[in-house]
């Protein structure tokens, strides 16, 4: 930590941050468009300059280092007057475009304006006027509205490690293109459009669909691989609209692949909210009691899966499995990205669960592995199988009967003796673990119909319903 002087005031920062973010960790913001925390320094917007005591001229305070006894200006007239002109030069071919703007709400462009720009225009001459193009499979480039920040060449370089996007031209007839004659396919097509400051790049899947005011948001982890992304979830009406990145500068979380933003479908469509019972729908009330006389006559339980589920979801299903007094197997790998674990790029990875790790540090494994349980439940030793949200794996040819937990209505909902609906994890609040051990806590975003359970409350409800029969028994003696 180091003393520094902001507008006169001594404040102490951490010099290894930049001087934007150690600015904004004391309450001082410094406005910005083409600097983020996470790609490397170009100062190109100008949109940053201060004044620092001893120097004459202006400087970008993103390529200012923080360092002991730095004394910097921020709100004088002289840098006012600076941020002022920044404005007028990228308002000059901007088109007045919010009414329409998919980025309007949450616009760089449109906060700096009000705080740092001029009330009027005195450009009086006709803006340029771009075609916009579709430079990618899920990606839009409005050209009229960029501002040549440079963010997306540089993650693309830096992070994805590809070069799809290029300046072209000088001057005013400056654009960001493609570099190459075949669009972007790549998995961060959301990202470009999230670190976009304004709106040029959009993607197509989230397109005028909705504002970003009428959102209900809510903190929350991406579902989609073991890193454990922080979220933001938007929610209207009901229904998931899109994931947003949740900067999170202490595990280096400032971006989302497109594999985990744009799979959220299935919380909105196709969910499984009835009772079945080979596959066609039943009620609790029917399905409930057979699914007792199951747990009653059972020699040995199987449960396999549950890595979507969260870790309290987890701790009450075992705990509850342990009043049962039956020999339990537990396995949560299903697949072998489970078993052997690999990046498969910078942030995503090859286990598509949230909560490998801590379904494994909670005990869900089994010495024989996924495969032993398979074998003995065609042996006849486990005559009992739960499956929680995972299809039903193939090789199962045992005579036991398969309950199936699951949030949708899948083919192994259909081909299991029973299936049992239950909330998904964003009708809840709870935890994962992530593929490095970090435990993660999400929020509830979307409210669940009523009297639909989580995992571990179904377990809870069996322990209650065992529990009952028995004292009944014992009464009637």
């Amino acid at each position: 930590m180091v003393k520094i002087k902001i507008d006169g005031k001594e404040y102490e920062v951490n010099e290894k941050k930049n001087l934007i973010d150690a600015a904004k960790d004391v309450g001082v913001e410094i406005p910005y468009f083409c600097y983020h925390p996470a790609l490397s320094i170009v100062g190109m917007c100008r949109m940053c300059l201060i004044e620092i005591e001893g120097n004459p001229k202006l400087q970008a305070a993103c390529n200012t280092p923080v360092k002991e006894g730095l004394s910097i200006i921020t709100q004088s007239a002289r840098v006012k007057e600076a941020r002022e002109g920044t404005m007028e030069f990228l308002l000059a071919n901007h088109p007045l475009d919010c009414p329409v703007c998919d980025k309007a709400g949450e616009c760089d462009l449109q906060d700096n304006a009000f705080s740092s720009g001029k009330s009027y225009s005195r450009f009086e001459f006709q803006k340029r006027n771009i075609p916009q193009e579709e430079i990618g499979d899920n990606l839009i480039i409005n050209h009229n509205r960029c501002i040549i920040c440079y963010r997306c060449v540089r993650f693309e370089e830096e992070k994805v490690g590809e070069s799809n996007l290029g300046l072209f031209q000088r001057g005013y007839d400056s654009i960001i293109g493609l570099a190459k004659d075949k669009p972007i396919t790549h998995n961060y097509q959301g990202a470009l459009a999230d670190i976009c400051p304004v709106g040029a790049l959009l993607n197509k899947k989230t397109l005028f669909k909705s504002r970003v005011w009428w959102y209900k948001t809510a903190k929350s982890i991406c579902h989609g691989c073991s890193t454990g992304c922080n979220i933001e979830t938007n929610v209207r009406d009901n229904k998931m609209y899109r994931y947003m990145v949740r900067e999170n500068p202490e595990l280096d979380m400032y971006f989302l692949c497109d594999k985990g933003r744009f799979d959220i479908d299935w919380l909105n469509e196709n969910r499984l909210f009835s009772y079945h019972e080979k596959g066609v729908p039943s009620e609790s009330i029917v399905v409930i009691p057979k699914i007792l006389e199951e747990i009653k006559k059972a020699s040995k339980i199987g449960i396999i899966g549950g890595a979507h589920e969260s870790n309290e979801n987890l701790s009450q299903i075992l705990q509850e499995v342990k009043k049962w007094n039956k020999e339990v197997a537990l396995e949560v790998r299903v697949s072998e990205g489970q078993y052997h674990p690999k990046q498969v790029d910078f942030l995503m990875t090859n286990d598509p669960h949230p909560n490998t790790r801590g379904a494994l540090d909670l005990g869900f494994s089994y010495n024989g592995q996924l495969e032993g349980i398979i074998s003995e439940f065609n042996s006849g030793k486990i005559d009992l199988l739960f499956i929680l949200k995972e299809e039903i794996p193939s090789g199962l040819k045992g005579s036991g009967k398969i309950i199936v937990l699951h949030t949708n209505l899948t083919s192994s909902v259909k081909d299991a003796d029973f299936a049992v609906p239950i909330k998904a994890f964003a009708e809840q609040s709870g935890s994962f673990t992530n593929k490095n051990g970090v435990r993660q806590y999400f929020e509830l975003a979307m409210n669940p119909i009523l009297g639909l359970p989580s995992s571990g409350e179904f377990f809870k409800r069996l322990s209650l319903e065992l529990a009952r029969k028995k004292e009944a028994l014992v009464g009637n003696r």
